[in-house]
């Protein structure tokens, strides 16, 4: 310990003539100009932490001048720290061949650095090291890698929503890049925050995907909290493909808007389950209302310019759990979702049965294999029925 604080003492005076030094060059440069007092020794403490992290004062001159001191504090804090790798060497820690490692961070949203470049941290090397281990327990490649392009278009559009969190600050604060040090010292364990709790949230997906997978086909009307209900799915069509076309931040608008606008429409006895994604699930223990709600959410989301929505009605038997629900009904009405047309409501056997043929007319729209679902399935086209005005009491005698 004493021979720790001897080298600290020692080396102070040339800490302190190298922070003068560098002091000196950042006035030169004009990175002071119009600075005092309070105000240029929070510069300078910005200018020091870039410099002590390898910023020369070209790139903090550049920086300047663009107002962008912030964005290199931010990018400064989320650089990686410690151990870093090439590519050669996570191939050669995993077993796993170059191109495989390419590959996979391509696929997860990760760039390639040139050969020989070491630009990869101990996180990295984690993720290389699970392709290893998924093939070790035995997926397949073209599994693997088409789950590594959802996680990288997900981390993406997660990215991209953090963007949107800080970056009305940065650009409120482009002259005062001091204020950003204090949020960039926060950021990394913000980001370490959002992976935990990015973690919990998936976990908490699966468990309720994997309860629905298991239960489902046990649940019967004698089941404790059991329900006949009318089930729907109806979601925006094509919102995979927008992902390539809009920020993170304009698909999440999209989404909430199809949040917002549900909550307006949904009205009893239909119930506003949840928002899965670019998805809405509705619950209703009778059809007509359902269908009812469902061809009005459609016609309101056209209306406003939303993408086009499609949907799936399925009826059968559910049980809550845990605040969801659990039912054939669900995993069905998913499945026919997705065959309906853009501004298409499709409907189950069960489900057109028990519409009131006064409210919403049905007409074959086919037969078609559900996927999960043995053999084919016939479904109905709905849509409200239009009535007259004698029926309506808008006629009037002449």
């Amino acid at each position: 310990m004493l021979l720790s604080l001897a080298r600290r003492l020692l080396s102070a005076p040339s800490r302190l003539c190298r922070r003068r030094r560098r002091v000196r060059e950042f006035a030169a440069a004009g990175l002071l100009d119009g600075l005092g007092g309070v105000a240029r020794a929070r510069r300078i403490r910005v200018l020091l932490h870039l410099a002590d992290h390898g910023a020369n004062v070209a790139a903090l001159t550049e920086a300047t001048r663009r107002g962008q001191l912030g964005y290199l504090l931010f990018d400064d804090a989320l650089t990686p720290r410690g151990v870093t790798y090439t590519i050669e060497q996570i191939s050669g820690r995993t077993g796993l061949s170059r191109s495989d490692v390419e590959r996979w961070f391509r696929s997860m949203g990760r760039g390639v650095s040139t050969a020989g470049a070491a630009d990869y941290s101990e996180d990295d090397l984690r993720l290389a090291r699970l392709l290893a281990e998924y093939r070790a327990l035995g997926g397949a490649d073209a599994d693997l890698f088409a789950f590594a392009r959802i996680v990288g278009r997900n981390t993406a559009t997660l990215a991209g929503a953090t963007v949107s969190l800080i970056q009305r600050q940065l650009d409120a604060d482009a002259d005062h890049p001091e204020m950003a040090l204090r949020y960039a010292r926060e950021l990394r364990r913000f980001a370490e925050f959002q992976s935990r709790l990015l973690g919990r949230a998936v976990t908490t997906r699966l468990r309720q995907y994997l309860r629905q997978q298991i239960h489902a086909d046990t649940v019967d009307h004698r089941d404790p909290g059991a329900h006949e209900v009318a089930v729907c799915f109806a979601d925006l069509v094509g919102f995979t493909g927008l992902g390539e076309q809009l920020s993170p931040s304009e698909l999440g608008e999209l989404a909430d808007r199809l949040d917002a606008l549900t909550t307006d429409v949904v009205a009893p006895p239909v119930r506003f389950v949840k928002t899965v994604g670019d998805a809405v699930l509705l619950l209703s223990p009778d059809p007509t209302s359902l269908a009812t709600v469902v061809l009005e959410l459609l016609a309101a989301a056209h209306r406003q310019g939303l993408p086009p929505l499609h949907a799936g009605i399925a009826w059968g038997t559910a049980v809550r759990s845990a605040g969801d629900w659990i039912g054939r009904p669900l995993n069905r009405a998913s499945r026919i979702a997705s065959i309906a047309k853009p501004l298409e409501v499709l409907v189950d056997v069960a489900a057109m049965r028990r519409l009131d043929s006064a409210a919403v007319a049905a007409e074959p729209a086919g037969r078609y294999t559900l996927k999960g679902f043995a053999g084919e399935h016939e479904l109905y086209r709905v849509h409200a029925v239009r009535r007259s005005p004698s029926e309506t009491g808008l006629e009037h005698s002449p």
